[in-house]
């Protein structure tokens, strides 16, 4: 027994190195495999690092900030990387799973723009429109301190304005009852003046009716006297041209031509009743002072004097107008209608005159007549009859004939209407009673001729 214990245990040793050997090798097989697959996971691994960042990126800045900030984390870069882009997209577009394009459609990027830029950009408009927002509550802050001082201003008017309308109430207080008392006897008279104006109305038409009357009158004294007005023209016109000693038209003559161009001594001084300032017409005898009746003018001379000084005797003349190729001669006569050295004219002046041409007839353009006559010696005589001792007659413009209008119609328009009848009347009445006369007629124009003072 002992024997066979001896002889079995090397037999056990070998079977228990056969078995470790046999294990040895298994596991150095399974260890060299697994190595082997941990070499090749590895080498797999490094080519999948050198895809995402290259060789030596995550040992260096910024990979190597990356990487510790991914390790505090507790993730890998990559993760670290996917969850810094899902927290950039959520905080840019509030979506976590965006890509760049999305992005840039989401902010509006123009081109190649940042966002960065597109935020600077954005930034700047914004405070560009804070610079205008306050420039404009600046604005709004002076209107409102321009509102204010206007409403104050108001308000001070407002309070003086009541303060003053409460004076004036208190002012006119006392004058209320005489005011209706006036109101009272205002409509009194209103009445008083309806019943005069009926009154007026009537007399007027009883005026109307007289005028009628006259103008009916005169109308048949026209009509009897026309068969007349022929013969008595042509005795006129002979009367007024040339009477049967033309002589008598003759106020005066130049004795002597003076040493001063255009001055010339006339025959009238003092005793004549000569004054500076009267004109002559000069013709070269009596004969020459004649009457167109074509063209209803009176013939002036040739030449015009005006006198500038008076002697005793003799005074001494201008010459303010003469014919082209004439010159004032020795002998010479001259005439003035309206003055006479023996005898003062009586001239009745009649009507409105325009003396200035300018269209309008006024009475200061007649008193200016007056004035002339009796500054060269004549006398005025006023009225619209002709008087045994009228020598001329000067008339004014011809007053229109104005149609009379109803008594109902307005109180102004007829009183006019009515005025202008009567002048026209009165005026046609003078001239049918000078020329029956045989009393010379003169107008404005026949005055200027006859008296020199024309200008020509």
């Amino acid at each position: 027994m002992a024997i066979r214990s001896g002889s079995s245990g090397p037999l056990i040793a070998v079977v228990v190195f056969v078995i470790l050997t046999v294990l040895s090798m298994s596991t150095a097989i399974y260890f060299y495999s697994e190595g082997n697959k941990s070499d090749a996971a590895a080498k797999a691994s490094e080519r999948a690092l050198i895809d995402i960042a290259p060789a030596g990126y995550l040992d260096q800045e910024p990979g190597s900030s990356i990487r510790q900030a991914a390790e505090g984390e507790s993730k890998s870069v990559v993760e670290y990387l996917i969850t810094r882009n899902a927290e950039l997209s959520t905080v840019v577009t509030g979506e976590s799973s965006t890509d760049a394009a999305a992005v840039r459609s989401a902010l509006a990027l123009q081109g190649e723009e940042s966002v960065k830029q597109a935020l600077d950009a954005a930034r700047r408009s914004v405070n560009d429109a804070a610079s205008k927002v306050t420039a404009q509550e600046k604005i709004v802050e002076q209107l409102t301190a321009q509102v204010a001082t206007v409403q104050a201003e108001a308000a001070a008017q407002s309070k003086a304005a009541d303060d003053k309308a409460r004076q004036l109430t208190e002012t006119i207080a006392p004058y209320r009852d005489s005011s209706e008392r006036a109101i009272a006897e205002i409509g009194e008279l209103k009445a008083e003046l309806i019943q005069a104006r009926d009154q007026a109305k009537s007399e007027y038409a009883n005026q109307l009716a007289e005028e009628k009357n006259k103008q009916a009158s005169l109308v048949a004294a026209n009509q009897s006297l026309t068969g007349r007005v022929g013969e008595l023209q042509r005795q006129l016109d002979q009367f007024r041209i040339k009477p049967s000693d033309p002589s008598l038209l003759v106020d005066g003559r130049i004795v002597d031509l003076a040493a001063t161009k255009d001055q010339v001594y006339i025959s009238l001084g003092n005793k004549d009743r000569v004054r500076p300032g009267m004109t002559f017409e000069v013709y070269s005898d009596a004969s020459a002072i004649l009457y167109n009746p074509q063209s209803d003018h009176q013939t002036p001379g040739y030449a015009s004097i005006e006198i500038i000084k008076v002697g005793d005797t003799t005074s001494t003349a201008r010459v303010t107008r003469k014919k082209q190729g004439k010159s004032v001669s020795q002998g010479d006569v001259i005439a003035n209608a309206v003055y006479s050295p023996t005898y003062q004219y009586k001239f009745l002046v009649h009507g409105k005159f325009d003396v200035d041409a300018d269209g309008k007839v006024t009475d200061a353009e007649t008193d200016y007549i007056r004035a002339k006559i009796r500054d060269w010696g004549g006398i005025v005589i006023d009225g619209d009859e002709i008087t045994p001792d009228v020598d001329f007659v000067v008339v004014g413009s011809i007053p229109q004939r104005a149609q009379l209008r109803s008594v109902g119609e307005d109180d102004s328009a007829y009183a006019a209407s009515l005025a202008a009848s009567r002048a026209y009347d009165s005026y046609q009445a003078l001239v049918a009673s000078a020329t029956a006369a045989q009393v010379p007629i003169l107008n404005w124009n026949r005055f200027q001729i006859l008296t020199g003072a024309a200008e020509r």
